[in-house]
């Protein structure tokens, strides 16, 4: 921790040149001040989600409406959320289409490449992948007028597939409450989860087992805001 107090090190070139009138101590410890912990290395690249379109996914209709408040805008088209502790950027480009992107968190393995199957998995599941919206929607709009009004105005919106446990406590969280309430008191049973890595100005964690919300006093949950749900009654 002291070493990033001080004054930042030249290039890793400019040292080479001058290495012989550095002080051997200085030679011996030299490497040690470049490794980095595995958090801090690149993430992934950014790639298509089975090339979907926006009929089939439209992230401003399936996000921000209030089924999850564990995921954040974290840019303008992007948000960002984990699964099953891997932390996954979507991103909706300009033709609608889908790309997502696989964060390196402090549980990532060394290359990504061997988390990204499980986390696509994961992410299939969690966005019911397997449900064609569009025959959907004929369906619904053939069964029913005033819906075939409207799905123009819905297209891409999908349910997702939360983690029950994780489902289970925003439903808590969002009985007789408004979103930013919903959000601040998930937000604050989130944080109690370990750390993956920070995105867009957010912090991410990993939500907690039931045993780690379990060990949460009714002081503290007050102090968090829950109100009447901070009691036993819960």
């Amino acid at each position: 921790m002291l070493r990033r107090r001080q004054t930042p090190i030249p290039p890793i070139q400019k040292l080479s040149k001058s290495s012989s009138s550095l002080p051997s101590s200085s030679k011996t410890r030299r490497p040690l001040l470049f490794l980095k912990p595995t958090v801090s290395s690149p993430d992934g690249e950014w790639k298509p989600l089975l090339n979907m379109g926006i009929s089939e996914l439209s992230l401003p209709l399936t996000f921000p409406t209030g089924q999850t408040f564990t995921w954040k805008q974290t840019a303008s088209t992007q948000f960002t959320g984990v699964l099953n502790s891997h932390l996954l950027s979507l991103r909706q480009l300009q033709d609608g289409s889908i790309s997502y992107l696989l964060h390196r968190t402090c549980f990532s393995s060394p290359s990504l490449s061997k988390d990204e199957a499980f986390a696509m998995d994961s992410l299939k599941d969690f966005m019911n992948l397997q449900v064609s919206l569009g025959e959907l929607w004929a369906e619904f709009s053939e069964a029913d007028s005033r819906f075939a009004e409207l799905a123009p105005h819905m297209s891409g919106a999908r349910v997702l597939r939360q983690d029950p446990l994780e489902c289970l406590f925003q439903f808590l969280c969002s009985s007789n409450n408004n979103i930013p309430r919903i959000t601040q008191m998930v937000s604050y049973l989130s944080s109690l989860g370990p750390y993956l890595a920070s995105v867009g100005g957010f912090k991410f964690h990993a939500f907690p087992s039931l045993e780690r919300l379990s060990q949460v006093s009714e002081e503290e949950l007050r102090k968090a805001g829950f109100g009447y749900r901070a009691g036993p009654s819960i």
